[in-house]
C-alpha cells in the first residue's frame, strides 16, 4: 500500500547545482581556449626562429662560398694573381649596413650570367629586407650585413686585429680572413610582449617595439686566395 503521507519527488538537480556545473564548465572551456592560443602562440614563435636560422645560415654559406673562391685563378698564372678581389663599403645604406665585392675567375656569376672575361664578380648587399647578389635575391628575412677585414700585422697568418671596410690604416695586401654578420628579422609581427632588445655587431641594441624577432649570425673565413 502507498503511505498517504509520503509525497514523490522527481529525482534532479537544483538550480544551484545546475549554475556551479555551467560555471565549472566555463572555467574548464577558457582554460582550454587559453592553453590553446599559448600553445599556437609558441608554435607561431618558434616557427618564425626556424625560419630565421634558415634565412641566416644560408645567407652565410652563399657569402662564405664566394669568400673562400676570391682570388682564385684556375689557369695562366704567368699573368699574375688578381687585385681587388675582396673589397667592401661600410654601411651603404642605413637600414641594410655593408655591401661586399668578390672577384674570381670564373664562367658563371651568383646570378648564372656569363662572366665577362671569365671574371666572376659578385656584389653582396642587403635591398628590401633580403641578402641580395648582382641585384638578385639571395635570400628573405635579413635586415643588415656587417663587414669585418682580419689584418695580419706580422706575417703569421693570423688575423691580429678586426676592422670595419674603410678604416684608416687597413691594408688590405695583409687580410687573411672575412668576418661576415647577417641580421635576420621576421616578416612580420610575431610577439606582443612589448620592446624586443637584439645582439648585434658585437653590441646590444636598442629595443625595437614592431613585434619582430631579429637574431644575428656570423662566421669567421680563411681566405683561400690572400689579396
Amino acid at each position: 500500500m502507498t503511505n498517504p503521507g509520503r509525497i514523490n519527488r522527481s529525482a534532479g538537480f537544483t538550480i544551484i547545482e545546475v549554475m556551479i556545473t555551467l560555471v565549472i564548465t566555463m572555467v574548464l572551456v577558457l582554460g582550454s581556449v587559453k592553453f590553446l592560443m599559448s600553445a599556437r602562440k609558441s608554435n607561431q614563435v618558434q616557427m618564425a626562429l626556424s625560419g630565421l636560422s634558415v634565412s641566416g645560415r644560408f645567407g652565410l654559406d652563399q657569402v662564405t662560398r664566394d669568400i673562400r673562391m676570391s682570388g682564385f685563378r684556375a689557369s695562366d698564372w704567368t699573368l699574375g694573381p688578381l687585385t681587388d678581389v675582396l673589397t667592401a663599403i661600410d654601411e651603404v645604406s642605413a637600414d641594410g649596413g655593408d655591401s661586399l665585392t668578390v672577384v674570381y675567375e670564373g664562367r658563371r656569376d651568383c646570378t648564372f650570367s656569363l662572366a665577362p672575361g671569365g671574371l666572376v664578380t659578385n656584389v653582396y648587399q642587403v635591398v628590401d629586407g633580403a641578402l641580395t647578389c648582382n641585384g638578385q635575391p639571395v635570400t628573405g628575412g635579413i635586415q643588415e650585413m656587417q663587414i669585418y677585414f682580419g689584418e695580419d700585422t706580422d706575417n703569421n697568418r693570423v688575423a691580429n686585429r678586426w676592422l670595419p671596410p674603410g678604416t684608416a690604416g687597413l691594408d688590405m695586401s695583409r687580410v687573411v680572413s672575412v668576418r661576415v654578420h647577417l641580421l635576420a628579422r621576421t616578416n612580420g609581427p610575431v610577439v606582443s610582449s612589448g620592446p624586443q632588445a637584439y645582439y648585434f655587431n658585437n653590441a646590444m641594441q636598442a629595443a625595437v617595439d614592431d613585434g619582430q624577432i631579429r637574431r644575428e649570425y656570423s662566421v669567421t673565413v680563411a681566405m683561400r686566395n690572400p689579396t
